[in-house]
């Protein structure tokens, strides 16, 4: 009886632990895990303590009709011990599935927001992503001679978008730029511009799809995301672009398979940026066609199995009609300098109040070639605009066909080691990675970049010996500083850049741009334009 009362008791005060966890456990006890060690010890000293009860029962069979009485008392607290001891084990079950699930949703959560590059959003699951963005340019331009532009410093681009992916196969992006992009005086505060606003379905990765209003694909040096461009601003090839970087429409693009090939094919308004189709009157309604751009590039260092080089040949065209009603009259592109100083190429409208002529077909095309091993690349492109109608008045019908030319070559060498290849996929040049950050106090220098670029512009074929409208100099009301200007001009730009890390970015820029006449601006004559520019540049 004594074994049995003791052996008892000490089993009813272990169940009793058992059973009431919550109240053993304060909030600042130990971890989960050793709280399930703690349950399945008390458990296996409860079946111990069962086992003894057991051999109690065994000998009260042997003590006759008293033990019969001790028996029964015996067997009943057997029988609560046993169910107890089930309830315990029970508790620790759950404990150790709630202990797993602790574990599983603490990764959940490790995984659900991250870092690198930028800040990530997802669903643990794959349902779902979603990554902010932010891009902001700072410069400062210094110009000479001082009476051309003024020197300061300014926003060139502060962005933020927002990127979402669900299903894998769906995404949308929006992109809002707030930085002033006026080039010429404006008294007038600027307002935020959509820059990217489309949805794309990618489960084709040799045939994306892309709707909304978003980049066409065109060259090499303006498919380059305006955050990764070598130099702060492109060469004189981009202007024959006109407001057409940005266009809104439908865009097929991906890499068929075959080894270094990439290819996008765009049909769009051709009416650019932040606009839509003009249709004022009939002329402007009937307008025929829309902007149809293609680019074709093929690295052949992949088919040729060349490991850390590229061999990057590409080819582009884009096609589509200009309005150019009496109301609406079309002027072909404007040059300004790289260094986005002075405008010294305006061309006339091809077309007049009170005068007739035809819609303008515009054709650009563009050649492209990359060239690198390890460090170094050459790069160089070459663009023409073609612009061709008939004018029906002042005069005899007349028809004409007028060429803007462009082009660039540079040299780039990576001077802390990195390799272009790394940098270069479906057939452009993406963000520069450092070898090593940039962390003061420690070894890495983060990424450094001298460049070289030589570019320029010929639009001698718009001058004063073709009739009106077909295709002259002119000036502009928004340039009412610039009362002569020339057509052509070559540049060269030095630059060097630092990348402490894939997410900041530092670059100087020395840009002489030669005019072949002078221009004359403010009053005053000049057949050069010096530039020096920086650039702190914070993006992810």
């Amino acid at each position: 009886m004594t074994t049995f009362a003791t052996g008892a008791g000490a089993a009813l005060l272990a169940l009793a632990t058992l059973a009431a966890p919550a109240q053993a456990q304060p909030a600042e006890a130990a971890s989960a895990e050793e709280r399930i060690q703690r349950l399945e010890n008390h458990l296996q000293e409860v079946m111990q303590e069962i086992g003894r009860l057991k051999e109690e029962i065994a000998q009260a069979r042997d003590n006759g009709a008293t033990g019969q009485q001790h028996l029964q008392q015996l067997q009943g607290q057997v029988n609560e011990t046993q169910a107890t001891a089930r309830q315990a084990q029970a508790q620790a079950e759950r404990a150790s599935q709630q202990a797993h699930e602790t574990k599983a949703v603490g990764a959940a959560a490790e995984s659900f927001v991250r870092a690198g590059p930028g800040l990530v959003l997802e669903d643990p699951a794959g349902r779902w992503r979603l990554q902010p963005s932010v891009k902001v340019q700072a410069d400062y331009r210094a110009l000479a001679p001082d009476y051309t532009s003024a020197d300061g410093f300014l926003i060139r681009r502060a962005r933020i978008g927002l990127g979402a992916t669900f299903f894998s196969d769906y995404t949308v992006y929006l992109e809002e730029d707030f930085a002033n992009q006026n080039t010429n005086p404006s008294t007038s505060y600027p307002t935020p511009i959509t820059t990217y606003a489309y949805g794309e379905w990618s489960h084709f990765k040799s045939a994306r799809v892309r709707v909304g209003q978003f980049k066409p694909y065109f060259g090499l040096d303006n498919t380059v995301q305006d955050v990764n461009t070598d130099f702060l601003e492109r060469g004189l090839q981009q202007s024959l672009l006109q407001n057409l970087t940005y266009d809104r429409g439908v865009m097929v693009f991906g890499a068929p398979g075959l080894p270094g090939f990439y290819y996008s094919a765009a049909l769009t308004n051709g009416s650019g940026q932040g606009t839509d189709r003009p249709q004022g009157n009939l002329q402007e309604t009937q307008t025929g066609g829309h902007e149809y751009t293609v680019r074709f590039t093929e690295n052949l260092a992949e088919p040729l199995k060349l490991d850390g080089a590229v061999i990057h040949l590409g080819v582009s065209a884009k096609r589509g009609a200009g309005v150019n009603s009496g109301a609406n009259p079309y002027r072909a592109a404007t040059e300004q300098t790289e260094a986005r100083g002075l405008t010294f190429f305006i061309p006339a409208f091809f077309n007049s109040a009170g005068e007739s002529s035809s819609n303008i077909e515009r054709t650009i095309t563009n050649l492209e070639e990359a060239l690198a091993w390890g460090p170094v690349k050459l790069q160089a492109e070459y663009t023409r605009a073609r612009y061709e109608g008939t004018r029906s008045s002042p005069g005899n019908a007349l028809s004409y066909s007028r060429d803007l030319k462009a082009g660039y070559a540079t040299f780039g060498w990576l001077l802390t080691g990195e390799h272009y290849a790394n940098f270069y996929k479906d057939g452009v040049f993406s963000r520069p990675i450092p070898r090593k950050n940039f962390t003061p106090g420690e070894s890495g220098f983060g990424l450094w970049e001298l460049d070289v670029r030589y570019s320029w512009f010929d639009g001698s074929d718009f001058n004063g010996r073709n009739a009106a409208n077909t295709g002259q100099l002119g000036t502009s009301t928004s340039f009412p500083q610039i009362t002569a200007g020339t057509d052509a001009a070559h540049a060269v730009t030095l630059g060097l850049r630092w990348m402490p890390n894939p997410n900041a970015r530092i670059i100087f820029n020395w840009v002489r741009t030669q005019f072949r006449t002078p221009v004359t601006v403010n009053g005053h004559s000049t057949d050069y334009e010096n530039a020096l520019e920086t650039r702190f540049q914070l993006d992810f």
